[in-house]
């Protein structure tokens, strides 16, 4: 008899099999190539401490996955004040924050090189300019990822389509023919919006919005999907 974690392996690799090569992978960064969640997780906390607030799982769930402007109106109802200077004191914390822990993903240099090198690759985000650019550089993915579209870029952020569909249009290729790669429901839904297949990462597991899911980027059988193209 197989073993569990064999058996939901080969599930796994069974599903990804059905995603052919596609000619494009556009990544999510927060979370999906950068672990810059405990950096936005401090710098969310720093905002709600100032005003003598904690920030609880509740307020985290409210908030992940948003751009600034976004984050801003939620914790504009959550602490009161302008939604535009939360936005922007977050912004700063951030920038910090990431400057000082930002770390790529498990498996995130090996999984963007290698396709790097087979088919064209972008990155889509909901963070503004000055954190996207810092944050892949920090990384050191930035050598691999010379298009990228922030929440500067587009007039909606996730999870409407515009960066999705800013990024297919910037690599020349159909939207249909591309693959998106997702850690957050707004970022699958943008993708999903955009007519893109849309690869899960971490704990977003297959919906309404996912096609295929994979633990991580390091997953054993996504490196056996890659190596099957």
């Amino acid at each position: 008899m197989s073993e569990p974690g064999t058996t939901a392996a080969v599930a796994e690799l069974a599903e990804l099999a059905k995603v052919t090569p596609p000619a494009a992978v556009v990544f999510d960064c927060d979370g999906t190539l950068m672990d810059t969640e405990p950096c936005a997780d401090a710098a969310r906390g720093a905002v709600f401490a100032r005003r003598g607030r904690a920030y609880d799982e509740g307020a985290r769930e409210a908030l992940i996955g948003l751009s600034m402007a976004q984050g801003g109106e939620v914790m504009a109802r959550l602490l009161g004040g302008s939604a535009p200077q939360l936005a922007e004191e977050l912004a700063q914390e951030l920038l910090a924050a990431v400057a000082d822990g930002a770390r790529p993903m498990p498996g995130a240099t090996d999984v963007v090189a290698r396709l790097a090198a087979r088919v064209p690759v972008a990155v889509a985000s909901n963070g503004p300019r000055a954190l996207l650019d810092k944050s892949l550089a920090h990384g050191g993915l930035s050598h691999w990822l010379p298009v990228t579209i922030s929440g500067d870029d587009v007039a909606q952020p996730k999870p409407d389509p515009a960066c999705y569909l800013a990024a297919c249009a910037a690599l020349g290729v159909d939207p249909g023919s591309a693959l998106a790669v997702e850690d957050s429901p707004v970022g699958a839904r943008a993708a999903h919006a955009a007519g893109m297949t849309v690869l899960g990462v971490g704990t977003l597991i297959r919906g309404p919005y996912v096609h295929v899911h994979v633990p991580g980027l390091d997953d054993p059988v996504l490196h056996r999907w890659l190596d099957g193209w």
